[in-house]
């Protein structure tokens, strides 16, 4: 009875995993852009200043040839 249910489990499991490896993945990843923009905060006193962030905006680029682009920012 036991090894009946442990063959029932593995065989429903065994479906899930294909599906798994036939997910398209990354290939590479490269910058498209890259800048520099000046941003204004406040202090605790209240009193304004500038700070820098870099951006950059990366593509990548997947197995089933599809792209995705998305932007990061960084305190300069």
């Amino acid at each position: 009875m036991k090894t009946l249910l442990t063959l029932l489990i593995l065989a429903t499991a065994v479906p899930a995993a294909k599906a798994d490896y036939c997910r398209p993945y990354v290939t590479h990843t490269c910058v498209v852009c890259s800048r520099t923009e000046c941003r204004w905060a406040t202090n605790s006193c209240g009193r304004r200043y500038s700070y820098e962030v870099r951006i950059v905006t990366y593509r990548s680029y997947y197995s089933n040839g599809q792209t995705s682009t998305f932007a990061r920012s960084y305190r300069a």
